[in-house]
């Protein structure tokens, strides 16, 4: 750019001298006029302005269809930006004058030379009858290694043919639209909690269809105290409700003080920190018969320690599972009661045990496995999302558990946990029971640490886990790989009631998460090869480095597949979405993609 103004600078100058010289050679009879002077100095500044500093040439939008010139576009991705950049600077750079058209003729000889380089040296390069045989060998080999690479879609037309992806998915939302036909029951649903308002009972419907119904109700504003009322009517044995925030306390005491002694045996409530307090504690604790074998309470903020610790040692005799999520004011006295009522002197006996979302100490925890054998029977252990969980709570909470029967172990979002944890939880795994095993967004775990979970023959530690859900979500990028799943996919199908291990054909993972993971195709094989009768659900959003062809040859293999979330994964083109072999069967879920099946617009 500097050159550019000096360049002009000099050519003004000289324009200037050439002027002022033919004056003198007039005899100065001609006198340029102050105006001209004024005009030619406006006109030089602002010549000197653009072209000492070159812009982009801008460019309005358009009422024509060109692209390449217009600033609006209608597919997805937009237009190529970056060419019609280059196009532009080099536009401006095609301007008059010695250095720039020296500049340009040189900036072409170097591209003439290397084009003409390239070209000889395919030319010299040395060429072996054979080096087509043993190219055609190679790719075979890696066909046999990879055999998602045979995979092809079916049925995808040529992308000319297919340009506007907005309008061709349109077409295929409007097309299912049509042909989908709503289940009757949801038909039912639908037309009973549009007419809520006019339903006094709902009698004899067991608790799966009241949760459907309170979800709908949800769903539409509906959930009132008045339909409340008619969902907990008296008589029900499962009180399940996925958000109390419209029922007061009062009226929540109030129906237990009935459906208590009526035969309640499961109570679930969700964001009930508005109803759930003192006085449903007391309605519990002082109703004449209580057979409560599972409570499950969310975000209850009013709910006190000491009224907790009550609870529990009021139905210890029958409570065998416990859920609580998100209620602050639990700690020392809650723990306590676990470990006092269902130890070996207690009368109860604890299956299943859920904390999430505490504020509880580590030594409160260390206190619940080490003061008792309250944990010996345990089946169910979750604790996510606690600030004091680390591998030696785990580890106290594992050894606890001396009879080696946990079936299920959820250990999320505690980010003080590490590979020790792994080791801690193979150990306890004395009897092999264990199958559902979630470890989300633990980024301390690393590869070597999993990978030495899943392989066998390890003196001192029993045989890996055969695992039928393994949820590994947004751990570290680098630690959930190929070889890692590979592992755990052949652990969860080994037949060990052999002789000799070898792949059972009716083992195999049902439910995978590999949320944030570094795995590729392989791991797609690796499923497809051991959990192709069983599995049912894969979450393999935002794995950049799994393609079309794996995901297309996992669902051409895998028929029990129902779901499968790809939220994040951009290489995930039409060739799967459209080309995969059960495109028309509607027990097949893709969410994730630019839309999602069943008239449903993706929302993430």
């Amino acid at each position: 750019t500097c050159c550019h103004f000096i360049e002009f600078s000099c050519f003004a100058v000289a324009t200037m001298a050439r002027t002022e010289n033919e004056n003198d050679d007039n005899g100065g009879d001609r006198e340029i006029p102050q105006s001209m002077r004024q005009r030619n100095r406006a006109v030089a500044e602002r010549e000197a302005s653009r072209l000492a500093r070159p812009e982009p040439r801008r460019v309005g939008k358009l009422g024509h269809a060109s692209r390449k010139k217009s600033a609006v576009t209608s597919t997805p991705s937009g237009y190529n930006y970056a060419a019609n950049r280059e196009e532009s600077k080099q536009e401006v750079e095609e301007w008059c004058g010695p250095f720039s058209v020296a500049r340009q003729m040189i900036a072409k000889r170097e591209e003439a030379r290397r084009k003409r380089e390239e070209e000889q040296g395919d030319e010299n390069k040395e060429h072996h009858p054979l080096d087509e045989a043993m190219d055609l060998l190679e790719m075979e080999k890696k066909r046999k290694a990879q055999p998602s690479l045979q995979w092809k879609a079916s049925g995808v037309p040529d992308a000319a043919s297919s340009r506007n992806q907005y309008s061709k998915r349109q077409r295929r939302v409007e097309k299912e639209a049509k042909y989908t036909v709503p289940s009757l029951f949801s038909l039912c649903v639908e037309f009973l909690v549009d007419n809520f308002e006019y339903v006094q009972a709902l009698g004899d419907v067991d608790s799966m269809i009241r949760r459907n119904i309170c979800e709908a109700l949800v769903t539409k504003q509906k959930m009132n105290g008045a339909a409340f009322d008619v969902i907990a009517e008296k008589g029900v044995e499962a009180l399940e409700l996925v958000d109390c925030a419209e029922v007061t306390q009062d009226q929540l005491a109030g129906s237990l003080t009935e459906l208590l002694p009526a035969g309640l045996r499961f109570l679930a409530l969700q964001h009930s920190g508005r109803c759930f307090g003192p006085k449903a504690v007391k309605a519990i604790t002082s109703a004449s018969s209580c057979r409560l074998f599972a409570i499950a309470i969310g975000g209850a903020y009013l709910l006190k320690d000491e009224d907790a610790a009550s609870l529990i040692s009021t139905t210890a005799s029958t409570l065998s599972s416990i859920d609580v999520t998100a209620c602050p004011l639990l700690g020392e006295h809650f723990c306590k009661a676990l470990s006092e009522n269902y130890s070996s002197n207690g009368n109860g006996t604890l299956l299943e045990l859920s904390l999430e979302n505490l504020a509880v100490t580590k030594d409160n925890l260390v206190s619940l496995a080490k003061s008792s054998d309250a944990l010996k029977n345990l089946k169910r252990l979750k604790l996510c999302q606690i600030e004091s969980v680390d591998d030696e709570v785990v580890e106290a909470l594992l050894d606890a558990v001396d009879r080696g029967n946990l079936e299920a172990i959820d250990l999320s979002h505690n980010h003080n946990l590490t590979d020790e944890t792994l080791s801690g939880i193979r150990r306890c795994n004395k009897n092999g029971a264990l199958r559902s095993l979630q470890l989300c967004e633990l980024k301390n775990l690393t590869e070597a640490g999993l990978a030495a979970f899943f392989t066998h023959t390890i003196p001192g530690l029993p045989s890996p886990p055969m695992l039928k859900k393994l949820v590994l979500n947004n751990c570290s990028h680098e630690a959930v790989t190929d070889t890692v799943m590979e592992l755990a996919a052949k652990c969860s199908a080994m037949n060990r009631e052999a002789v000799t291990e070898s792949l059972s054909t009716m083992g195999g993972l049902v439910h995978v998460g590999i949320h944030g993971s570094s795995c590729t195709d392989r791991t797609m094989e690796s499923l497809a090869a051991t959990s192709a009768r069983t599995l049912k659900e894969l979450n393999a959003s935002f794995c950049p480095l799994i393609s079309d062809k794996g995901l297309g040859y996992l669902v051409s293999k895998a028929l029990q597949l129902s779901t499968i979330h790809i939220w994040g994964c951009a290489q995930v083109t039409d060739e799967f979405l459209d080309g995969h072999s059960r495109v028309g069967d509607s027990s097949l879920e893709v969410i994730g993609a630019w839309m999602k099946q069943n008239r449903v617009f993706s929302v993430q």
